[in-house]
């Protein structure tokens, strides 16, 4: 009988991470993995051709198209390296009878801590500060605590539960938009549901924790940022397409937004984006997830979803 194979794709920089563990779970499985490093998305050609022969397909940042999906003739499973799919055409892999999974879970409390780290930051302009300190620049200025002020969550999934447990401590007031709220959730960690006008009214930090869906994209709009008090900080450490980009920049410009803080970008890697012309956006390369733990835990858990699917006992985190 044939030995089951596994495409895994990765950025080059986890090779050291997680090829020890590959090498022991391909033992314990009885499974070969394929692992392709590389920085760059792969394109929709070198997909179809690297996942000729694979039954399994544990998904990075690369689009995951129809063509992909039929030049999997052996697939019958793929799993996202983390929660978000929409770079994953569901409605293809239902037509070729393919299971898709994601991570639930898996990377939240790392992007819990990259978002409260950046919060402080961003109230003491540590950034900033410290730039202007590499150009010979003493121009020490007065920030701002987070006691007593108003964070609004726009998403009260894993990540905005994590962050909440995070800033209770903080003295601060917490307000969560969310399709699906559960009150008793919401009393567990210390928060209060709202609308979207709400939160936008209220807020001195709003933090994007949504999914990319139609009926979330450019939730953040022009519109919203209208509404929000004069001066409040932006944080997205979602998916770019929930924030209006243009809005957003505008916002900044003339000082209705203080500072945004974004991890993700509506095009990446966003070389042509203003953002990365104005200091007053503190931007990252996509690094939520981006901790030994939470990769390890992601990569783990893709490979169980997977095996599950091939060994007969189901979609363990369907999408």
């Amino acid at each position: 009988m044939a030995v089951k194979e596994i495409l895994i794709v990765l950025p080059t920089d986890l090779k050291e991470i997680v090829s020890p563990y590959l090498a022991l779970r391909a033992q314990d499985v009885g499974y070969s993995f394929k692992t392709v490093y590389r920085d760059e998305p792969m394109e929709e050609q070198a997909v179809c051709e690297a996942i000729a022969h694979v039954d399994g397909y544990v998904i990075n940042l690369e689009k995951v198209t129809e063509a992909v999906f039929a030049a999997g003739k052996n697939l019958k499973s793929v799993s996202k390296l983390g929660v978000g799919v929409d770079n994953i055409d569901r409605e293809a892999a239902r037509k070729y009878g393919i299971e898709v999974s994601n991570c639930p879970g898996s990377n939240s409390n790392a992007v819990a801590e990259l978002t409260l780290g950046l919060m402080l930051g961003m109230a003491r302009n540590t950034q900033n500060l410290c730039n202007d300190l590499r150009k010979k620049m003493w121009a020490p200025e007065v920030g701002f605590e987070l006691r007593g002020k108003c964070v609004g969550l726009l998403g009260f999934g894993n990540v905005g539960k994590q962050l909440a447990r995070y800033l209770q401590p903080f003295g601060v007031e917490i307000l969560a938009y969310d399709a699906f709220p559960n009150e008793e959730m919401a009393k567990e960690y210390g928060v209060a549901y709202a609308s979207l006008d709400e939160i936008a009214a209220k807020s001195d930090f709003i933090s994007i924790h949504l999914p990319l869906l139609p009926s979330t994209r450019h939730v953040v709009d022009a519109e919203f940022l209208a509404k929000t008090k004069r001066g409040v900080y932006v944080l997205n450490m979602a998916r770019g397409g929930i924030a209006d980009e243009a809005a957003l920049y505008a916002a900044v410009q003339s000082g209705q937004v203080s500072q945004v803080a974004t991890d993700v970008f509506e095009k990446e890697p966003p070389f042509d984006s203003p953002f990365l012309e104005d200091d007053r956006f503190i931007v990252l390369p996509h690094i939520g997830a981006a901790t030994k733990e939470a990769i390890l835990t992601m990569l783990g858990m893709a490979i169980d979803n997977i095996q599950s699917v091939l060994e007969g006992r189901g979609n363990r985190h369907p999408v």
